[in-house]
């Protein structure tokens, strides 16, 4: 695995994310992947126990715009940072959400390891007004 390896895995993940393409999931982790979503939560052990929790995520995100910027890739490890925006069905609000992962890979370029971190805040509507009425 490469940068440019790199850039592109980070590519995928944000299609899956801006395109709901749960079956691109196992090509990007492998079977034996530890995911931690939250560092004071307990992580997610294995490829089905990632899918499911994708599968529960996107169930609640409309109108996604995902980007992910690799910032660094060295040794078999990636930091990368990423921004979405997205409507939260159950939360009945727009929201911008921002955060980092380190994803550490195996031989065969599949994330064994990804630790994230990440914010999210709501976005209230804006209305404009006329300073004339």
């Amino acid at each position: 695995m490469n940068n440019d390896d790199f850039r592109g895995w980070c590519s995928s993940l944000a299609t899956v994310w801006n395109q709901h393409m749960l079956a691109v999931l196992p090509t990007l982790f492998s079977p034996a992947i530890r995911y931690q979503e939250h560092p004071f939560e307990p992580a997610l052990h294995g490829v089905a126990a990632v899918m499911s929790y994708w599968r529960t995520t996107l169930a609640q995100h409309e109108q996604v715009e995902c980007v992910i910027t690799p910032v660094i890739f060295a040794d078999g490890c990636g930091v990368a940072e990423w921004r979405t925006k997205l409507y939260h069905h159950n939360q009945q609000q727009a929201q911008t959400l921002a955060g980092i992962f380190i994803v550490n890979f195996d031989a065969h370029g599949q994330a064994s390891e990804l630790r994230e971190w990440w914010l999210a805040q709501a976005v209230e509507e804006q209305q404009i007004c006329n300073a004339l009425d």
